[in-house]
């Protein structure tokens, strides 16, 4: 199935979401870009006005800045998904979300896709300037953005699922393991070793919360040598055991 980001923004009363094992409330003024799968069930009050976006995750790696700064803004949106915009800011935001509803409407068959995109370019604009105002970070080389930006993309199709080394990652973009622990590094201020735990243990949550699968079923899912071995994981990454990730 491939993955789905989904894109939030609240513009009167409140909306409550349970993301990566824990509940936050979206006030006004805040916006919120993740991934769809790692968002539990969406509360929004009765006022509430909220506006929400889905977008296929390849479709959302089109529209990121082609730049050094489009891969480290993405990483900082990672580490910081919930984030909130100041009175302009979000009135601009706010008409580029219509825009995509409208383009989504409107916009003639033959080329319905494209416009769509051109609008979440837009978004996704403003969101990198918004966010850059409030989570400073720098640009990488060009060399560097890219092999960051192809080990991350490695890692949003599900590659943790099966892979968990470095090694295997960095066998894969033609580096070394130790090159590739000093790109990360320089460009997200984290290793390697951290984006992959990150992204097993999101999903570990996810899938241990919603009890759609056994624990066999995901220790299959999530290629671990046996149930010890994913017992000992969720211990060691969660501080708790699997029946009680809550």
């Amino acid at each position: 199935m491939q993955q789905q980001v989904l894109h939030l923004l609240c513009i009167a009363g409140t909306c409550r979401l349970h993301f990566s094992g824990h509940e936050h409330t979206l006030t006004p003024g805040c916006c919120m870009i993740a991934m769809a799968s790692h968002v539990g069930r969406i509360q929004p009050s009765e006022d509430c006005k909220l506006y929400q976006l889905m977008l296929p995750a390849e479709q959302q790696a089109s529209c990121m800045p082609h730049s050094s700064y489009g891969i480290c803004g993405w990483l900082h949106l990672f580490m910081h998904p919930i984030f909130q915009l100041d009175a302009e800011t979000l009135t601009l935001l706010e008409h580029d979300f219509k825009d995509v509803a409208f383009r989504s409407e409107h916009s003639p068959e033959a080329f319905r896709q494209e416009a769509i995109l051109q609008s979440m370019r837009m978004l996704y604009w403003d969101v990198m300037n918004a966010h850059a105002a409030l989570f400073e970070h720098e640009e990488a080389t060009h060399r560097a953005a890219d092999i960051m930006s192809r080990f991350i993309r490695m890692l949003e199709g599900g590659s943790y699922r099966q892979y968990r080394t470095v090694a295997y990652y960095a066998q894969e973009l033609c580096v070394t393991p130790k090159h590739l622990h000093k790109i990360s590094t320089q460009v997200s201020g984290r290793t390697p070793s951290y984006w992959i735990q990150q992204f097993t243990v999101m999903e570990i949550k996810h899938l241990l919360m919603h009890r759609k699968l056994t624990a066999k079923e995901i220790v299959e899912k999530m290629n671990f040598d046996n149930v010890s071995h994913f017992s000992r994981y969720v211990s060691e990454h969660l501080g708790v055991t699997p029946k009680n990730v809550k």
